[in-house]
């Protein structure tokens, strides 16, 4: 999540730049679902939708609309549950929402929030203050053809946990995670802590902190899973690039969103790169390979992305942080990772 000094700047600099240019992500959305973008390149760039390591397969931008009357705000990450072909996403306001995608010839067309919940704690009460703020999600039992079983795992920034829960937004219960993540003096700051989780098949829960601990270089990010083994890796090197979300690829490396923003006067980058877990040196420094770089001064018109899941293969949907902004809107952009 950013800053509100960070989202001040944004609404003043960027002003009717984000909402409606000839760019990336092109079009004012104005209906109570989703609306098309049409996504277009920089000149520059290779022609088609194929764009370094990633086919891009269609943009949509959600409306701002109350579902069971909670605003559509802030959604900060995603969930794909394939059993019921059925969407979940979360926003930091601490609310679930359940969403339909309609896809045409494998391009992304729609999205249809059919749902919104609030998170509810141990006390089956809505989550409050520090206990909200949910950032990162993921999902378990979403492909086993079992309808009913599906689990969602989100990290929570404000009090550094990870938790359980039903598609339903109930809480199930925690996940244990090394204790240098659940302690508030381990981060840079209160607001670059869990942003991102996933799951992996051999490793189980993955997160990661948004900047590097306290303890460790500001040169160096590290993977975290729930049983302690750890992966090293260098963020791009733009300033202030921050993890804000993972997943899984196909050949079990992981994917990770990185955003950097570092003031008015800098770019707003946007970064996919593959962390090669079975590359790494004795330190646990591992191989790492940009998938996509997405930089606004190179004609890109990119905004605050901080969510991603995995659909099916390597195809994948990423989501933007509108911030609450009337400038800015929840853009989902479908992908496919071409190695």
């Amino acid at each position: 999540m950013m800053s509100k000094t960070t989202l001040k700047y944004l609404s003043q600099i960027r002003a009717g730049i984000l909402l409606c240019s000839t760019l990336v992500l092109a079009s004012c959305a104005t209906t109570a679902e989703s609306n098309s973008y049409r996504v277009n390149f920089p000149p520059d760039s290779l022609s088609g939708d194929r764009y370094m390591d990633i086919k891009l397969m269609g943009s949509i931008a959600l409306s701002g609309a109350k579902v069971n009357g909670l605003p559509v705000v802030e959604v900060s990450d995603l969930a794909w549950d394939n059993d019921t072909q059925t969407l979940y996403g979360i926003s930091d306001d601490g609310y679930l929402y359940t969403l339909k995608l309609t896809l045409n010839q494998g391009m992304l067309r729609q999205a249809k929030i059919t749902n919104a919940v609030k998170l509810l704690g141990k006390n089956k009460k809505p989550l409050k203050g520090s206990k909200k703020d949910p950032e990162g999600l993921s999902i378990k039992n979403h492909k086993n053809g079992n309808k009913n079983d599906a689990e969602l795992i989100i990290s929570f920034e404000g009090s550094s946990r990870i938790d359980r829960y039903n598609t339903k937004g109930e809480y199930l219960g925690d996940v244990k995670i090394p204790k240098k993540l659940t302690k508030k003096k381990s981060y840079r700051n209160n607001n670059k802590a869990l942003e991102s989780v996933t799951i992996h098949p051999r490793y189980g829960v993955i997160t990661a902190a948004e900047l590097p601990l306290k303890a460790n270089s500001k040169k160096i990010q590290t993977l975290y899973s729930q049983h302690g083994k750890e992966w090293n890796f260098t963020p791009n090197n733009a300033k202030e690039s921050s993890v804000t979300a993972l997943e899984v690829l196909e050949n079990g490396d992981i994917l990770v969103l990185e955003r950097a923003f570092s003031g008015i006067f800098s770019p707003l980058i946007i970064s996919l790169r593959q962390i090669q877990l079975n590359k790494c040196n004795k330190k646990n420094l591992c191989a790492v390979k940009d998938i996509a770089i997405f930089d606004s001064t190179k004609g890109w018109n990119v905004d605050n992305f901080e969510g991603l899941t995995k659909l099916t293969g390597n195809r994948y949907l990423m989501v933007s942080d509108d911030n609450k902004s009337p400038l800015q809107q929840s853009i989902m952009v479908m992908f496919e990772v071409v190695q």
